[in-house]
């Protein structure tokens, strides 16, 4: 999807969509089908098919409590780098991917933090990540913020936080 009309479709969404309609976090009521499936510091999107890291990049699974460590923030091309050390088939989200994880019905932060414990409001109240779609011509490329779902862009050497993510066939 071309990168203007996937923050159209966002925004829709966004505006269409109310806690109430999605029926709590990731739609898991009443004892529900978990979508993810949680292995150490790793979750398994059963509905993408999708590998994220559940501690965002700087820190490290504990083991037992969730993330230890600080949050590391790096402008794309590092965020980029930093992914492929991870090893085979580590990335940067695309905006699709990292947006499939969002679910405002989670309340503040908008990601299920059972599965990403680690997501915090910076000074400024937001928890902004790192897509690798561009805003249309702007040379800006899209994030999201974890605490109220919204796109924006940012241009590509401002310093983000990232959350990895690879196909569950790698």
């Amino acid at each position: 999807m071309p990168p203007v009309k996937f923050g159209v479709v966002f925004a829709l969404a966004c505006a269409l969509l109310t806690k109430e309609a999605l029926g709590g976090c990731y739609g898991s009521i009443n004892g529900a089908r978990p979508r993810f499936l949680l292995n150490g510091g790793e979750a398994i999107d059963q509905k993408t098919g999708l590998i994220w890291k559940r501690c965002s990049f700087g820190m490290q699974w504990d083991g037992k409590r969730g993330c230890t460590g600080a949050t590391r923030f790096a402008s794309l091309d590092e965020a980029i780098q930093f992914a492929k050390a991870e090893g085979v088939g580590w990335h940067v989200p695309s905006g699709p991917e990292l947006q499939s994880i969002i679910d405002i019905g989670c309340g503040h932060p908008v990601v299920d933090p059972a599965v990403f414990p680690d997501i915090r409001a910076d000074d400024d109240g937001t928890a902004n990540y790192w897509t690798t779609n561009e805003v249309g011509a702007a040379n800006l490329i899209y994030y999201f913020d974890f605490m109220t779902g919204a796109a924006d862009g940012h241009s590509r050497g401002f310093q983000l936080a990232v959350r990895f993510v690879k196909a569950a066939s790698q």
